[in-house]
């Protein structure tokens, strides 16, 4: 239990370390960039309350994936109109974010128990409609060198990892317990470590450093 812990803990330092280093650059950034140092800093505020109840009250904190899974769609879906650039696929953006606003709209509206419990649809609709607008981004640069390719890249790999562990539907699976413990989540917590570092390494590049300096 304690290795989980320190784990998990340690994405969420990386995540704040990712979230000051977007912010003390941003000055003279484009929108693209702003939006990503927003996305940061609101997702750190999430992960810092999830682990505090997380420690607190285990299995009691699952109520803020909807807020993780919405916020991260809403922001992202600002941030891909920014590198999209394209009034075609621009329209797919907004489209497909009212499409998702409306369905789970009224499924909350239907079964207000959803709530308290991970919610499928919700992070299948989020989740998988990112990843296509990372493969959009990818088809788009496949003979160029762009920017954002690193996050991109982290988002789509942890997005269908995370993706399948939460749709597992097992929020109990533990793999063994000696010589330490060791559950379903912690997968969870080192594919976001990946993530964190592919982030970290865009800062790099965005802010002209060596990615090994």
């Amino acid at each position: 239990m304690i290795v989980s812990i320190l784990i998990s803990i340690a994405g969420l330092l990386f995540l704040l370390l990712n979230s000051i280093l977007f912010l003390k650059t941003i000055k003279g950034k484009d929108k693209s960039y702003k939006f990503l140092t927003l996305y940061l800093g609101i997702l750190f505020s999430i992960e810092l309350i999830c682990h505090v109840i997380g420690i607190m009250k285990p299995n009691s904190n699952f109520f803020l994936s909807h807020y993780y899974f919405n916020i991260q769609f809403i922001v992202l879906s600002f941030f891909f109109t920014q590198l999209f650039n394209d009034k075609a696929l621009n329209r797919l953006v907004y489209l497909c974010f009212c499409g998702v606003v409306v369905i789970l709209a009224y499924q909350y509206y239907n079964n207000p128990s959803f709530y308290w419990q991970f919610n499928v649809l919700e992070i299948t609709l989020t989740s998988s409609i990112l990843i296509l607008y990372c493969a959009i981004y990818f088809y788009k640069h496949l003979k160029t060198t762009y920017n954002y390719f690193f996050f991109c890249f982290g988002l789509t790999f942890y997005l269908i990892s995370s993706m399948l562990i939460f749709l597992s539907g097992n929020t109990t699976l533990v793999f063994f317990e000696s010589p330490f413990y060791m559950d379903i989540w912690v997968f969870n917590s080192l594919f976001y470590i990946l993530f964190q570092f592919m982030i970290y390494k865009e800062w790099r590049v965005l802010n002209n450093k060596a990615i090994f300096e």
